[in-house]
């Protein structure tokens, strides 16, 4: 399958508008997966030097979003949500005849077709940085006038560096939350776990080692295992043991609410940004 793609993806030209944090996760996961070429990419930023890693892996920089755009079949827009504006003001000359991938939070398609001035092939797409390491999660909306033939490229990108899903696009904001934004929540749980291994003496390396473990064993056991994640958290649960007294103590801490208020939050935040 992934000779298949390689071969599909050779005569298109992808370019990145912006070289930060996300276009370089997206950027390492389709060359590191081997679905896209370096030297078919373009990037362009406004700060050079952003976009030296790019260059030293073998892609191109562009001298301006409108070269890029002209240049490109595939353009991903990777600035931050509050330049798209002046971004797609730039490229509207340039952008007849390419597809737009959006990975912005809150930038609607229907936003960047008004700024564009027209019927602008877009994917939107809601990805997280695990991607870099070939497990992202992604989420993509499919809209017209985007062919079969591009949106499965576009999806390609994301399922070469893990799972993707399809969703219609008032799902987004949802997904923000559980998916997007939540590599940052349970990084703080680990960290926490850590953190209190330390404060009680356990070797910080020692105390990281045994708790990443756990996440990628927990990830590992619900994925290969055909009971629910209710049915292994019973199984961990001895009658009177340590792990129902550590439950107690999170349910009468109202733990599942400060989640659920948590991502609460992160859809508000998403919905304040939407345009």
């Amino acid at each position: 399958m992934m000779g298949n793609q390689a071969i599909f993806m050779c005569n298109y030209k992808i370019g990145f508008i912006g070289a930060g944090n996300i276009a370089t996760a997206i950027f390492s996961g389709v060359t590191g997966s081997g679905y896209i070429k370096p030297e078919s990419i373009f990037v362009f930023d406004t700060l050079a030097d952003k976009a030296k890693a790019f260059t030293a892996a073998g892609a191109h920089l562009s001298s301006s979003a409108e070269e890029l755009t002209e240049a490109c079949d595939f353009v991903f827009l990777t600035v931050k949500p509050q330049i798209y504006f002046d971004v797609l003001l730039s490229i509207k000359s340039t952008a007849h005849n390419t597809c737009f991938v959006d990975v912005a939070a809150g930038i609607s398609i229907s936003y960047i077709k008004d700024v564009l001035g027209f019927d602008a092939p877009v994917v939107r797409v809601m990805p997280n940085t695990p991607l870099m390491y070939g497990l992202g999660s992604s989420a993509l909306v499919k809209h017209p006038p985007v062919t079969d033939e591009q949106f499965d490229f576009v999806r390609g990108c994301f399922d070469s560096c893990g799972v993707t899903c399809v969703v219609d696009e008032e799902m987004i904001n949802t997904v923000i939350a559980v998916s997007g934004s939540a590599p940052a929540y349970v990084m703080k749980l680990a960290k926490a776990l850590i953190d209190y291994a330390v404060s009680n003496g356990l070797n910080a390396d020692d105390a990281q080692k045994l708790v990443l473990q756990v996440f990628a064993g927990c990830s590992k056991m619900v994925s290969n295992s055909d009971k629910s994640i209710a049915e292994l958290i019973a199984m961990v649960t001895s009658p009177k043991g340590t792990t129902e007294a550590g439950l107690a103590s999170l349910d009468s801490n109202s733990f599942d609410k400060i989640v659920f208020d948590c991502l609460d939050a992160t859809v508000k935040r998403a919905e304040e940004l939407s345009h």
